[in-house]
């Protein structure tokens, strides 16, 4: 096309200045929500039947435990991955069902968003775990601390496997992998339960805690992981 003939169709077809645009703006004050406020929205966007699922294993958890006499903690331990597994469903829900581009979209990072969900499911669990410590080192001869050990490995072990395996499973097969590793970890609790394995006795108790500590920076570094992830997904 004829250069005259653009600058000509440009000056004709353009656009006039906007009249008080920053009048108009500095009108507009956005909210920044902080982080606390966060995560207390973040909360009411958690499904409904998560929290009620994981009312119910505690429940389910305080009812096997009373039944089994002095072996009460390690009854409890064996269904705690199964809390673990209700954290790592919803933090990977968006993966599982392949939105994370249309997440990414929103206004709000979205590595706020995911760790803020994860602080609303991590905090309502370990309240529930605090709250069966105390009746299950009453009804067993663990005591406090090892009850509390107990029941936070096989947690953390779970969600540090669920949230390796949402890094690197998509789609319907992340859920099955998800819950395959949970049953592992609840089988390997039962076998020690009812085989009274050697891990199970006193003084082997610092194992324990080694155990707990090795999950815990595991669940940190992947959580520190899928927070990269969801930066590289927004960046390319």
């Amino acid at each position: 096309m004829d250069k005259k003939l653009k600058r000509a169709l440009n000056h004709a077809y353009r656009a006039p200045d906007p009249a008080g645009k920053t009048a108009f703006l500095k009108q507009q004050r956005r909210r920044e929500l902080g982080r606390w406020e966060l995560v207390a929205v973040q909360a009411g966007y958690v499904r409904w039947w998560i929290w009620a699922a994981s009312l119910a294993l505690s429940g389910l958890i305080l009812w096997a435990a009373s039944r089994a006499d002095r072996m009460g903690a390690w009854y409890a331990a064996a269904f705690t991955p199964f809390l673990a597994l209700l954290v790592v469903m919803e933090h990977g829900r968006s993966r599982m069902h392949q939105m994370e581009e249309l997440e990414l979209a929103c206004r709000m990072a979205w590595q706020s968003v995911l760790l803020a969900r994860m602080v609303v499911l991590g905090l309502f669990h370990l309240v529930l775990l605090a709250g069966l410590t105390p009746p299950l080192a009453a009804w067993g001869a663990a005591g406090m601390v090892r009850t509390g050990v107990y029941l936070l490995t096989p947690y953390l072990l779970t969600a540090a496997l669920g949230m390796e395996l949402t890094r690197r499973v998509r789609g319907r097969e992340c859920l099955a992998a998800c819950g395959g590793a949970a049953a592992l970890v609840s089988a390997a609790g039962m076998l020690m339960v009812n085989r009274r394995l050697v891990m199970g006795w006193p003084e082997h108790f610092p194992l324990w805690v080694g155990v707990l500590v090795l999950s815990a920076a595991a669940a940190g570094f992947e959580i520190a992981m899928n927070l990269n992830g969801t930066e590289e997904l927004q960046w390319n």
